[in-house]
């Protein structure tokens, strides 16, 4: 069986496959999925609902676990692949405006808000 598909563009950014992983939030869809998922050639996504949960200043901390969390996932994701990255960002959560300028101050492909 052959398998011919297009790729998917977006703005400047090109992926082998059409394919863009869903932001699974609460620890799913971190670093080691995304650059898993971009390396195969789709759009490997790291979600921040719940990302610094693991922080240990998570309770007493929210804004900054968070963002802190957001950034080293990102990060850790670049290391791992040459790939397409972006982040899910819901825009209904208390620092959606935090989460967006992190991912952008990382410099993330793309941002998915919902």
């Amino acid at each position: 069986m052959v398998w011919n598909c297009k790729g998917l563009t977006i703005g400047n950014l090109e992926s082998r496959l059409p394919i863009i992983q869903g932001g699974m939030g609460i620890g799913i869809s971190l670093n080691r999925l995304a650059a898993a998922v971009a390396d195969s050639g789709g759009i490997g996504v790291i979600s921040a609902a719940g990302i610094g949960m693991m922080e240990k200043d998570y309770a007493s901390n929210f804004l900054e676990a968070n963002i802190r969390a957001l950034k080293d996932e990102i990060r850790k994701a670049r290391e791992k692949t040459k790939g397409i990255l972006g982040v899910n960002i819901m825009v209904a959560m208390t620092n959606f405006a935090e989460l967006v300028k992190a991912a952008i101050e990382e410099k993330i492909d793309i941002i998915f808000e919902q």
